[in-house]
């Protein structure tokens, strides 16, 4: 996909939508899209993590392996949202797996390709890693009432 159309896909998400003309040109010049088929795998916890993504479309399930080897879904992404942001830190390995629970669309940005680009370019890393940072505390925010229901009087977990 054309630089120019990507940067109109990501312009689309709240991820990218009050970033600069520039810095989405930028950013998509980084990505390409890429289409999940449903129960497919995209980012795999205790491994090393890739890829960044963006929900364009469609729903991906982050799953934490529970012991016993099952695994329980924690919380649900939908477009706009980030999933694979562990692929930007220095020791990228994922914390949880990321399941499309539909067919789904997503930019992917290879992490060593995004972080060189971040390092390479403040502006950018400065305008990424505030949006990322917005994304784990709307993640943690998310998780919290997810525990607060399930923790609530009356319903025990046990």
């Amino acid at each position: 996909m054309a630089t120019r159309d990507l940067t109109t896909v990501l312009d689309a998400t709240w991820f990218a939508a009050d970033l600069t003309t520039e810095a989405t040109g930028r950013l998509a010049a980084l990505g390409s899209l890429a289409d999940f088929a449903e129960g497919t795998i995209v980012v795999r916890e205790g491994e090393v993590c890739e890829s960044l993504g963006v929900v364009v479309s469609g729903r991906i399930a982050l799953r934490l392996r529970l012991p016993g080897g099952q695994d329980r879904t924690i919380l649900t992404v939908h477009p706009g949202d980030v999933f694979g942001w562990s692929a930007v830190l220095p020791q990228p390995i994922a914390t949880s797996t990321g399941v499309a629970v539909m067919p789904t669309t997503a930019v992917l940005f290879d992490g060593n390709r995004l972080k060189l680009a971040l390092a390479a370019d403040c502006d950018l890393a400065a305008a990424i890693y505030g949006r990322l940072l917005v994304s784990v505390a709307r993640r943690l925010t998310a998780t919290r009432v997810q525990l607060l229901d399930l923790y609530r009087p009356g319903n025990e977990p046990w």
